[in-house]
């Protein structure tokens, strides 16, 4: 019972995301609603089906059959590393708003947006792969692959969409010459990585962050990692 509310409240958050943002619906929903309550709408849904799937995965781990298991030095390893990148990104995202979320900023590649355009959902995409990676079981597999990773990709391509229908050419540009997946736009040379614009004093707060996570993960959510 517990596994199919998991499930089940699980891909309802993720079905409404996909749903309610996405283009040309979304704004043909605001038109009619206005923005403020199509937000307040959108939100009661995210919160109504996040909140229970939350509750119950994080209160009843491991529930349902175990889909893989990795050797421990391996699962440890790929989980820090991931989790040290989202941090990073998440921090990041504070110091450098997107011109493509809800601040009104201007679209020019600078800092941690030269890595990636959506720091903030890509870095809940490296904790939602990091915990898969970390818990096999099929009710941590469905939520933190399916309100995470799913929901933390997705997002990105609704938003770029919103914001090329609303600022044209000139967020035509800024999505061109920058990319979703970190790293991509680097690797595909769109993009160069200057290490100078990135905010340090956050860096080291995630440094920071993430090293109290590591050694307080136990204490905070009864799984130690060392």
């Amino acid at each position: 019972m517990l596994l199919t509310l998991i499930i089940t409240f699980s891909l309802a958050f993720a079905f409404s995301h996909i749903v309610l943002c996405a283009e040309p619906f979304r704004s043909e929903l605001v038109e009619k609603m206005g923005t403020m309550r199509f937000r307040i709408v959108y939100s009661f849904i995210a919160v109504g089906t996040f909140a229970p799937a939350a509750v119950i995965a994080f209160t009843n781990r491991h529930l349902g059959p175990v889909l893989f298991v990795l050797p421990r030095w391996a699962e440890l390893s790929l989980a820090l590393i991931l989790m040290f990148g989202a941090v990073q990104l998440i921090v990041l995202s504070l110091a450098t708003p997107s011109p493509v979320s809800l601040m009104p900023v201007k679209p020019e590649p600078r800092g941690v947006l030269r890595i990636t355009r959506h720091p903030m959902n890509m870095g809940w995409v490296l904790f939602g792969l990091a915990h898969v990676i970390a818990n096999g079981a099929l009710g941590d597999v469905v939520f933190f692959g399916t309100c995470f990773v799913f929901v933390g990709l997705i997002g990105p391509f609704h938003m770029d969409a919103r914001k090329r229908r609303q600022a044209g050419e000139t967020m035509a540009t800024f999505l061109k010459e920058t990319s979703v997946i970190p790293f991509a736009a680097i690797l595909l040379r769109r993009q160069r990585l200057i290490l100078s614009e990135l905010a340090w004093p956050m860096v080291i707060l995630g440094i920071g962050i993430w090293a109290a996570l590591v050694f307080y993960h136990g204490r905070l959510f009864g799984a130690p990692l060392l």
